[in-house]
């Protein structure tokens, strides 16, 4: 594994070695994981987000730690709020910044911070608006078109959101690219019925709730910056990251781990300056004459599995994904990947999450593509925080936060998680909180942010002055009393339970075990990120389906991506091996309309060292090189398998690998997380259902012999599982599981 990970790691956009141990996997012996397991390391604490809204002083900031820490929780997630004595980013905030360092020091607890003043990251606390307007969002609008007849002189200044001057033919849809001189055009139309097309963008901003927000509200008072311009995104860590590394000193990297980021997302079609420069060097054409059809594309905007645009596979809609395909990289590479990058090369990390996570249509009008944004980052993330994950939704989402971290080889994932859940969502009590925290663990995410606590001022979060905070249904006067004493307003009472302090506990207990040693899933589902491109909402069933299928079957997976399938895993024996060191025996793609002809060479490849590939239902539609505007199709899968369905059936499932957990008897509810320490196997059982569980699991094991142990995450004790029996490899435990209860199973070596 150390060789394959060495051999793998060039491979990065950045080197891993400056990232602190948080974002490095590491391979331990289950004698040293037990060694923590009861007390574990406040760096894998779970974080509550604690809105410094008011006046923030020393007595506050100690006061309201003290409290964090009687519920067992070590870590804050500081989210700035309205406070005129100390604006954010002023010297004043910074000043309490290393005063919060100071103390949580003290107590030896941990801090991250936001990347901005509120959310969604990249106004800079308005800094983009108010000191560097020509660094805001751009959208790409409807073009401006003008009649010419033959031989009329069109001669014209272009304004300045004119992006091009076109002509196009409408007798031979032919189109002309006209040369621009000292911002003009004069251009004679030869015969034909022609027409002036002139693309045109705008400055466009989604609404941000910034801390520095003249009236408090969400709006577009602070505009957005241009994500895509890399000049506007190292503006953006001048004036965020490195103040903060300059106010915290030496601590920085250790008391103060990170930052967070908040849904970073366009919700339009995004222009910057440097795109056509980019498109042509990526994609090899131009892609101006596209703009005009581009700019009328909508995708996405149905719901899951609502009417979403028909698929249309013409060459507009390819030079629409093309488009999509570039500006997804500029985002990623840009934003996320520079800003990981960052923080790497300064011994901190980076959480973050997008938009849209559980509505991978809508994902893809705003943040293009998952794994492009979450590529590099750290601690790859979603949220849970108004009815996506609840007893009659089928939510496997949280699969994406950890399939990222998976494939680039970092141990820890996260959720932000409740902060809607109020008003007109559900309200969980604290044991449907844990039944929403063990649906998320046992799919792989092991880091949680919960919301939200006021510092104790008296004063709001990034909700401003007397305006409650997004989804909190809170009345401020009737909260007054509680925000006094640093605790959570209305609509996360929760945090106020009297056995919420033990539900920390046992959650940065099992999330601690469960950020050790490496995934162990050996199959890859692949992701249709590119057929949302092409309006195919109908990509999405399918997918959900298999994927949710496979984990009724217990077969876990993880989500593999087309940057995965391509150049981001090697090939190892009968495996694609990832940054972690985890082997995919088998790929499924499901009924996708493209694939790139580098991730099918891949695959077959795959398929020849005798590891398995499934196609389901059909091939690949298009087959991509440098564009999707020339791919070619369908693909040639006579190499691989094709089921003739997209249903996780007995076929389907005799197909795959042997599994690594086999039950004796059917239970649709129960969920397994699996992970590899050196000398052991990790298997975290959880009964999702509301019938009780009683059955034998027989799971791969380390070696013929050896300790068969529960670790119960409640007390952190560790004692012998009664009843376990190993044998040829393997070791069959019996489990008896009550409605929603977990078991932490280790299966040692010796």
């Amino acid at each position: 594994m150390k060789t394959l990970v060495t051999i793998l790691l060039p491979l990065l956009g950045f080197s891993a070695a400056h990232a602190q141990n948080l974002s490095q996997m590491t391979n331990p012996t289950a004698a040293d994981v037990a060694a923590k397991f009861a007390e574990p390391p406040p760096e894998y604490s779970s974080q509550v987000t604690w809105g410094w809204g008011g006046a923030i002083t020393r007595e506050v900031i100690a006061r309201d730690l003290d409290k964090l820490l009687s519920m067992n929780l070590h870590a804050a997630w500081v989210e700035p709020g309205r406070n005129p004595a100390g604006p954010y980013l002023s010297p004043a905030y910074f000043d309490n910044v290393k005063i919060a360092v100071e103390e949580a020091k003290k107590r030896n607890m941990r801090l991250w911070f936001d990347d901005d003043g509120g959310y969604p990251s990249g106004f800079a606390g308005g800094k983009f608006s108010e000191e560097t307007p020509d660094l805001r969002m751009r959208a790409l609008t409807a073009a401006q078109q003008v009649p010419v007849p033959t031989g009329t002189t069109y001669a014209q200044s272009l304004g300045e959101n004119t992006i091009c001057a076109l002509a196009y033919n409408q007798d031979t849809n032919a189109w002309q690219t006209l040369a621009v001189a000292d911002g003009k055009v004069n251009w004679t139309a030869p015969a034909g019925n022609w027409t002036i097309v002139l693309p045109q963008w705008q400055f466009r901003s989604g609404p941000t709730r910034s801390a520095n927000n003249s009236s408090g509200q969400k709006d577009t008072e602070h505009s957005l910056m241009d994500y895509l311009d890399p000049q506007a995104d190292a503006m953006f860590r001048e004036w965020t990251f490195d103040q903060y590394k300059k106010a915290v000193g030496d601590e920085f990297g250790k008391t103060f781990l990170g930052f967070r980021g908040d849904e970073p997302a366009f919700g339009f079609n995004p222009w910057s300056p440097n795109l056509p420069a980019e498109f042509m060097q990526r994609k090899g054409y131009d892609i101006r004459p596209w703009l005009p059809a581009i700019a009328a594309i909508q995708i996405g905007r149905g719901g899951r599995g609502g009417a979403g645009a028909p698929v249309n596979l013409d060459a507009a809609h390819r030079a629409f994904a093309d488009y999509c395909d570039v500006w997804s990289d500029l985002f990623g590479e840009n934003f996320f990947s520079a800003s990981a990058k960052w923080c790497a090369d300064n011994n901190v990390e980076m959480q973050m999450h997008i938009e849209h996570e559980e509505i991978l249509p809508q994902l893809a009008i705003a943040d293009g593509d998952y794994f492009k944004c979450m590529q590099d980052i750290q601690i790859p993330g979603i949220d849970v925080i108004w009815h996506q994950v609840w007893h009659d939704v089928t939510a496997d989402y949280p699969k994406l936060a950890s399939s990222a971290a998976h494939l680039s080889g970092h141990p820890q994932s996260m959720s932000e998680s409740f902060a809607a859940m109020s008003g007109n969502y559900p309200t969980p009590n604290l044991e449907e909180c844990g039944w929403i925290l063990n649906h998320q663990m046992v799919l792989g995410v092991t880091h949680f942010e919960y919301m939200f606590m006021s510092a104790s001022t008296g004063g709001r979060g990034a909700g401003g002055a007397g305006g409650a905070r997004r989804g909190t249904g809170a009345n401020p006067a009737a909260d007054q009393p509680q925000l006094a004493r640093g605790v959570a307003p209305a609509g996360y009472r929760y945090l106020n339970d009297p056995n919420f302090p033990a539900l920390a506990a046992y959650v940065n207990r099992v999330t601690y075990v469960l950020s050790q040693g490496r995934p162990a899933a050996q199959i890859g589902l692949y992701i249709p990120s590119s057929s949302y491109w092409f309006g195919d909402s109908a990509v999405d069933a399918p997918f959900l389906a298999v994927e949710h299928g496979l984990m009724q079957n217990q077969r876990d997976l993880d989500i593999v991506d087309e940057t995965a399938l391509s150049s981001r895993t090697k090939l190892a024996g009968g495996e694609l091996v990832n940054f972690s060191g985890q082997g995919y025996r088998a790929i499924i793609v499901p009924p996708v309309d493209a694939i790139s002809q580098a991730a099918l060479d891949n695959l077959r490849a795959l398929a020849k060292a005798g590891g398995k590939v499934i196609f389901l239902e059909h091939a690949p539609t298009l087959v991509m090189g440098k564009n999707f505007l020339t791919a070619k199709g369908p693909a040639d899968i006579s190499w691989a398998t094709l089921e003739p369905t997209a249903e996780v059936n007995a076929k389907l499932l005799a197909d795959l690998p042997p599994p690594d957990v086999a039950l004796d008897q059917s239970a649709s509810w129960l969920k397994y997380n699996h992970r590899h320490l050196k000398d052991a196997e990790v298997y975290f059982f959880f009964n999702e259902g509301p019938d009780p569980v009683d059955l034998k699991a027989t799971v791969a094991a380390t070696g013929q012999a050896g300790a068969v142990q529960i670790w119960d995450a409640h007390t952190g004790q560790t004692e012998r599982l009664a009843g376990a029996t190993r044998a040829d490899g393997k070791a069959t435990v019996p489990l008896k599981l009550a409605p929603w209860e977990t078991k932490l199973v280790v299966v040692s070596a010796n």
